[in-house]
């Protein structure tokens, strides 16, 4: 008999198949899922649709956007959040209309 119950695994399995589960508690669905066919088919087929998943759903940015957001940031970064247009005047500073 299983110290776990196949509604815990399969509550679980996505945190077990994602390494999210202390270590004794890994220990625990591991075991109940080398002994119970159920539960191990429903893990496997999450473990491929995770895998499918990661695959296909890979995107690409492309390099000239890359670059674009880069040359942003390090404007943005030189210039300060009070050099932005419509910003309120610093300390110090006089807002002309």
């Amino acid at each position: 008999m299983s110290e776990i119950s196949c509604e815990e695994v399969l509550a679980e399995v996505e945190d077990y198949l994602h390494g999210e589960l202390d270590p004794d508690r890994a220990r625990v669905l591991a075991s109940h899922l080398s002994t119970c066919s159920p539960c191990w088919e429903r893990a496997e087929f999450a473990r491929k649709l995770k895998d499918i998943v990661r695959v296909k759903c890979r995107s690409h940015t492309p390099e000239h956007l890359v670059v674009r957001i880069r040359e942003t940031i390090r404007r943005e970064t030189i210039r300060g959040p009070g050099d932005l247009p419509g910003a309120a005047p610093g300390p110090g500073e006089t807002q002309f209309l």
